[in-house]
């Protein structure tokens, strides 16, 4: 069965280059796929005792019109205790009863067994690659260079009719790159009453984060969500690969391929993202969910306030390119193209007007300078733009944030600053964590499929 649309195959060993200088190491001997293989569904699965209802979650959606498979990457790091590799033998067993017992030829399960991962790289980040490096050399050996892959969890569910929306949107866009999946965290349940609390504060400040960025004028305002994003296995090459992070790796991963465009949002269908406390890695959702419910605290987020500068900051980026030698001296700006730029003067009367807790922040990034290195190195503002938002990228974002809190500014609870940025973009406002968390939903639900960049 093939996919509808003009889905071309490319010559065979597309990804050769890439296994081999960036891959997680040797695949392993799978069964040769099916040569109209379109979808692999990638989910790395560590100490997961409900892996087999994301499984089952996967195979009941509608039928996505393609062949598809899922390759699931079972593993835990060397000295695991007893009861982390009972839990992942048990994983397995149940993954290729499920694998076994399938009636139907349009999916395949595949299970990666890897025990005993080298403590120094062992984490979701090394997990995660080598299960999508497996999906790179099956695209590979069959030369079907626009393969989808999704990247899901363990631990995730999914609406019926996930798979079909998500084929569909990349058949229609073929310039699509990279997308997110809209998602929602389950906020009741059989889960203690705490833990909902605690994830409904914290994917409100995930979207508060997201939508306070936007307002700002980044144009890489995106969700990081390791369970929620798609993208072509061409465009898993072009940017190396997942990194081998032990946290965060998606948050690195998405940033990369945003450099690249074409990233778009598919707001019409969902990801149910597990709720529940987690020790596997050291920030995330189940990291702080558990902080919250250890310390019964209320998550304090960066206060709005804080994010103004940045919206000035960026709203002069067409200045810089026009102009990026603003001195404090009034001297020329270098122009040489072969002269290196060391020069360490600064825009600080500019910087110092808008904030000075902005302008404190640049300077220890030697903003100045970096800002004539763009300028020189770009024929064209559109091309400057992209340089300047590549440096001050999402990363960046945070690093500015967290400094700037030290001593300019104060964090307060999530539902106060989710309220003000709610009232300022039109989001109906509400008085409670829940209730307002459903506002923003609906806010980013209703704005449908769409691009970033």
């Amino acid at each position: 069965m093939k996919p509808i649309g003009k889905l071309t195959r490319s010559k065979i060993g597309f990804a050769d280059l890439y296994l081999e200088r960036y891959g997680s190491g040797p695949v392993k001997d799978l069964p040769e796929p099916d040569p109209d293989l379109f979808l692999i569904v990638t989910i790395p699965a560590f100490k997961e005792p409900g892996l087999a209802g994301s499984l089952n979650s996967l195979l009941e959606c509608q039928p996505p019109g393609v062949k598809w498979e899922i390759i699931v990457n079972i593993n835990f790091p060397e000295h695991s205790t007893a009861d982390v590799v009972e839990t992942s033998r048990k994983s397995l067993s149940e993954a290729r009863l499920i694998s076994e017992s399938l009636s139907r030829d349009d999916v395949r399960i595949h299970c990666l067994w890897n025990p005993d991962m080298p403590a120094r790289h062992a984490g979701v980040g090394l997990a995660r690659k080598i299960a999508m490096d497996q999906a790179v050399q099956r695209f590979n050996s069959i030369g079907r260079k626009d393969g989808l892959m999704l990247s899901f969890d363990a631990d995730s569910l999914c609406e019926p009719d996930f798979l079909k929306k998500i084929t569909e949107f990349y058949i229609r866009h073929e310039s699509a790159r990279t997308a997110n999946i809209y998602f929602e965290h389950p906020l009741s349940g059989a889960e203690d009453k705490r833990i909902y609390h605690s994830i409904a504060q914290y994917e409100l400040y995930l979207r508060y984060m997201r939508l306070a960025l936007e307002a700002t004028g980044h144009p890489h305002s995106i969700h990081t969500v390791g369970s929620s994003f798609s993208l072509r296995v061409r465009t898993y090459i072009r940017v190396n690969g997942m990194g081998r992070d032990k946290a965060g790796e998606d948050f690195y991963f998405l940033h990369k391929c945003i450099l690249l465009r074409n990233l778009w949002e598919i707001n019409e269908t969902v990801v149910y993202p597990s709720s529940r406390e987690s020790d596997r890695v050291s920030f995330g959702t189940g990291a702080s969910v558990t902080r919250q419910i250890q310390n019964e605290d209320v998550l304090n987020v960066y206060c709005l306030e804080s994010f103004e500068p940045l919206k000035e900051l960026f709203g002069r980026v067409s200045e810089y390119w026009q102009n990026p030698g603003l001195q404090t001296d009034n001297r020329q700006p270098i122009t040489d193209n072969a002269q290196p730029i060391t020069d360490n003067r600064q825009p600080d009367v500019e910087w110092e007007k808008i904030s000075i807790g902005l302008a404190e922040f640049l300077r220890s990034k030697n903003a100045g300078i970096r800002i004539r290195e763009m300028h020189r190195d770009s024929a064209s503002e559109s091309t400057f733009r992209d340089k300047f938002f590549a440096w001050f990228n999402g990363f960046m974002v945070l690093k500015y944030l967290n400094e700037t809190h030290k001593k300019y500014y104060t964090k307060s609870p999530v539902l106060v600053e989710a309220s003000k940025l709610a009232g300022m973009v039109g989001i109906p406002e509400a008085d409670s964590v829940v209730r307002l968390l459903e506002s923003y939903r609906e806010y980013e639900k209703g704005r449908g499929n769409r691009k970033i960049i």
